[in-house]
């Protein structure tokens, strides 16, 4: 009886990168989202809301030193 509780131990201990082929009901994606919605007649429509947007700060007066 120990035997079978030390198999179900090791075969649960293994650790790797979780991927959609593995585990049950995972989806992984691709960390995008959607921006937006496919409309009737085939198109998309992009929420500008949902689009995403990076603030670069103002590098201009920064010393770069190799």
């Amino acid at each position: 009886m120990p035997f079978g509780v030390e198999k179900a131990l090791q075969r649960g201990a293994r650790r790797y990168p979780m991927t959609s082929k593995r585990g049950h009901n995972y989806y992984k994606g691709t960390g995008s989202g959607a921006m937006g919605w496919h409309t009737k007649k085939g198109g998309y429509k992009i929420d500008l809301k949902k689009v995403r947007t990076y603030v670069v700060p103002d590098l201009s007066d920064c010393k770069v030193t190799i």
